[in-house]
Parts: C-alpha cells; structure tokens; sequence
C-alpha cells in the first residue's frame, strides 16, 4: 500500500506539488505562488525526477525556516511544515493554503502557479489579485483619462433601451442623468 508521501511523489510536479533539493528562495517563491493561487504542497528532498534523497534538519531547522518564509513574505504567510520519513530518510512537506489576502509578494515580487512552474506575475495580474481580494473591480473606479466628450450618447441610448425593455421600465432623464443617477458618472 503506498504512503500518502508516495502518492504525492507519484504524482509528480504539478499545479499543486513542487519538489526541491533544499531550503533555498525558490522553495518561498513556490510558497507565494500556491498561496496566489489554490495552494499546494511544497517536498524537501524530492528530487525533481521524484527521487527521495532526505534533507538534513537540525534542532531549529523547521523554526528557522518558518521564519524566513513569514520575514520574507508579505502579508506574512506561515506555512504548516512536517517532517515525513521514507527510506530512513527526512522529507518536509510544506502545506501552502490558498490565502485568501492576494496578492502576495515575496522580497517585493508576486508569484503565481502555472502547471509545474513558478512565474512573475505581470502588473495586471497582480492588480487583479488586489481588487478580487477587495471584492471590487475597475469598475468601481474613476477613469481620469477620458471626459464626457468621449461618451457615446447612441451607445448609451441603445443601452437604457435594453435595459427598458428587459425590465419593462421607462426612463424619463436624458442619457447623462440616467449614467450620473445611477454613479456611472461622478
């Protein structure tokens, strides 16, 4: 019967599953990126073809460890870290939880998670992160590089047009009342 360790070698890198030598930055960038998205496992001493090779671990090792992923991320995240013994030999399984405060940075750059790879997320991306984290959208946000010149008036009209007759409603303002009435202009 296999372990559930070895399900998870089995597996092999992944979404979710990330294998490391060691300790390093790239097993806290890995963190960052499970946590930007919906989390993972992180296995020290798992070679990259799956091959359990055991790390060593002294008396604060798991500590000390903790620590710089939490001094090093930010908002802080602190990872569940377990030691796991397979062929006489230590393997610490990090659980990464998706966090639900995005997006978050480690040494002030954002990670996220594609197939079996760690990548910089793009200013978009991470703002993104941020209004979802917000419940919020751009939407919800002043366009300061365009002005009322630049609104279409038969847009607008075909728009409260639809929205007449899908709700069986009429609207008795001009189009820019309709749009400042209801906060699309300010």
């Amino acid at each position: 019967m296999l372990t559930i360790l070895q399900k998870l070698i089995n597996q092999g890198e992944g979404q979710s599953i990330e294998f490391k030598t060691s300790f390093q930055k790239e097993v806290i960038e890995a963190i960052v990126a499970f946590a930007n998205t919906k989390g993972g496992k992180v296995l020290i001493g798992v070679s990259d073809s799956g091959d359990i090779l055991g790390v060593q671990l002294g008396k604060e090792s798991l500590q000390s460890w903790i620590n710089q992923v939490k001094q090093n991320t930010s908002p802080s995240v602190i990872p569940d870290m377990n030691i796991v013994k397979s062929e006489n030999k230590k393997i610490v399984v990090i659980d990464v939880k998706e966090y639900p405060i995005k997006p978050i940075s480690y040494k002030n750059r954002y990670f996220i998670r594609r197939a079996n790879s760690n990548h910089v997320m793009s200013m978009e991306e991470i703002a993104n992160e941020y209004l979802k984290t917000k419940n919020s959208s751009w939407d919800h946000y002043t366009d300061t590089t365009h002005n009322f010149n630049d609104i279409s008036l038969e847009k607008v009209e075909h728009f409260i047009g639809k929205i007449e007759k899908r709700f069986t409603r009429t609207f008795d303002d001009n189009p820019m009342q309709v749009l400042q009435k209801y906060g699309f202009l300010s």
